[in-house]
């Protein structure tokens, strides 16, 4: 969600996410589930979250 105070309180490595994302055996489809649902949750999907999602559905793909 978009809000400027909340978005300073969560610091996130990319590259760590990805890194766990790619090390996870298995199924992670749910996972694009999910992504839709967050990115949609504060109103139409911008053009950066479904950057992440495409990025995470290749990545899905792999495993």
């Amino acid at each position: 969600m978009v809000d400027e105070q909340l978005a300073h309180l969560v610091d996130i490595d990319p590259a760590e996410v990805w890194r766990r994302i790619d090390a996870e055996p298995g199924d992670l489809s749910d996972l694009l589930d999910v992504a839709d649902r967050v990115a949609a949750a504060d109103g139409a999907v911008n053009a950066r979250e479904k950057a992440v999602i495409s990025e995470l559905r290749e990545r899905c793909r792999r495993n």
